[in-house]
């Protein structure tokens, strides 16, 4: 759970009314704004509840000076505290004025140092203090983790608008579970490179996101760039372990490249993440039947037409291997068999 993950936006009629509610209700928005709102609450004024006027038991901390603060603790083990006396009655649910203590925030971690806290319990703008949040608010840490999350989280949106961009530039020109044979023009082509660009430039960001290497790889894959599309499959092959779409793109580069021992690799392996999918059942049959495997070739069509029986493209491969098998016709090729 992220450090502001708690906070619950709503409207609330009082709220904000000060510069620390106003620093809260801005930091639950913007993530830029969690420093100012650490600042503020480390400096400003707390309200503690110290009457047994409460839905809650009593309990009492004591302070490594040998002091003690009696307050109010939730069932939980929360301590609840607020940004001013209004937050102590939003929504009524403490009706009668309670007895409370007053201390700047750094004094108060201080005193209930180990105390889990939660901020404005009562109201649509609460969040949950930890204790560890609490100590590296208090040796100022807690600025170096906001620092380097602001820096991740610029790099996301760099690379998240780089990827949406690219992607932009295929529109039309690929088809994500299949394969176009329609000849490019220049401008698409073109296109097609700077996509190329754009996912690479993703990858540079994450090594690992293999999405972008799909999406390449059905760029190249357009602009006859086999070997290449191929290389980007299989390194996206090893890393996403469940999608059938991966294995099966692999397969159709491997028949491109007439390397029919991968085909049939990725045929298979595609068939392993997804088993009951007719039409990857119909691609592995024509991989088969090219392989001059002919009786796994018509097993594989046989289940592909007994889950689908009226699959138009299935009946047609089915129909090939009847031929086949019989003599009627000659072996599709490794051409044939990617159309």
């Amino acid at each position: 759970m992220g450090l502001f993950d708690i906070f619950k936006k709503k409207t609330e009629s009082t709220f904000p009314e000060n510069e620390l509610e106003k620093c809260l209700m801005q930091a639950a928005l913007n993530f830029s704004a969690q420093k100012q709102f650490y600042q503020k609450l480390l400096w400003n004024q707390l309200f503690i509840l110290t009457s047994e006027n409460s839905i809650s038991q009593i309990g009492n901390e004591n302070t490594e000076d040998n002091t003690t603060i009696q307050c109010v603790i939730f069932e939980n083990g929360h301590i609840p505290i607020f940004t001013s006396t209004n937050r102590i009655f939003d929504k009524g649910i403490i009706k009668e004025m309670v007895p409370h203590l007053s201390l700047k925030g750094q004094d108060l971690f201080k005193v209930l140092k180990g105390s889990t806290f939660i901020l404005n319990p009562y109201s649509d703008f609460a969040k949950e203090l930890i204790p560890e949040e609490i100590e590296s608010l208090l040796n100022g840490t807690i600025y170096n983790r906001i620092d380097e999350q602001e820096l991740e989280n610029k790099k996301s949106q760099e690379f998240e608008e780089i990827f949406v961009q690219a992607g932009k530039k295929q529109e039309g020109l690929i088809v994500l579970d299949g394969y176009k044979n329609k000849e490019l023009k220049e401008a698409e082509k073109s296109k097609l490179e700077e996509s190329i660009k754009g996912f690479q430039k993703c990858l540079e960001i994450n090594p690992e996101h293999w999405q972008s290497m799909v999406l390449m790889s059905k760029a190249l894959q357009r602009l006859e760039r086999h070997q290449e599309a191929l290389e980007q499959l299989e390194i996206a092959f090893k890393i996403e372990l469940e999608n059938h779409i991966i294995p099966m793109e692999a397969s159709l580069e491997a028949l491109h490249l007439k390397d029919i021992e991968k085909a049939i690799f990725y045929s298979e392996e595609s068939l392993k993440r997804n088993p009951n999918d007719f039409a990857l059942l119909g691609n592995h049959a024509m991989t088969l039947l090219v392989a001059k495997k002919d009786q796994e070739a018509k097993e594989t069509i046989d289940k592909a037409i007994k889950l689908q029986p009226n699959d138009a493209i299935n009946k047609n491969v089915q129909s090939i291997i009847r031929d086949v098998i019989a003599k009627k016709r000659k072996r599709p090729t490794f051409e044939d068999a990617v159309r």
